[in-house]
């Protein structure tokens, strides 16, 4: 069984991501005078979403992808699925650092993130069905 590296590159760039948009949650707090929940701050709630969703969708993806890549899968589907990931979690939050709709990068970032999510999980089902 080799390393993951793929996946590991994957994930070292959801985790700053992460830790990034955290650190924008912590800054705006205290301009906002707001230590837990939103306040009714509409920028500061933006914030919260935008790292909430990311840490909602993040774990079971790299879960996801860490298994299909330890099970063999070719390395150009890992690699574009979780290139697919990365563009669309970027785009999500660019859609939440703007204020309206978030036109083109929110629906970018829901159908990459859906896709990426489905798609991987997919390929695991059918690699487990038809044997390693």
């Amino acid at each position: 069984m080799e390393f993951p590296v793929t996946t590991a590159y994957v994930a070292a760039i959801i985790g700053l991501l992460q830790y990034a948009l955290m650190m924008a949650v912590g800054l705006a707090r205290g301009p906002a005078g707001v230590s837990l929940g939103d306040g009714g701050n509409e920028e500061l709630l933006r914030k919260i979403r935008r790292h909430g969703n990311l840490a909602e969708n993040a774990a079971i993806f790299l879960v996801l992808l860490g298994l299909l890549e330890l099970a063999g899968t070719n390395e150009s589907i890992i690699m574009g699925i979780g290139g697919l990931f990365v563009v669309a979690r970027i785009s999500h939050a660019i859609a939440l650092s703007t204020s309206g709709s978030g036109m083109p990068f929110r629906p970018i970032g829901a159908l990459g993130t859906i896709g990426a999510g489905a798609g991987a999980a997919g390929i695991l089902l059918y690699t487990l069905s038809v044997g390693m």
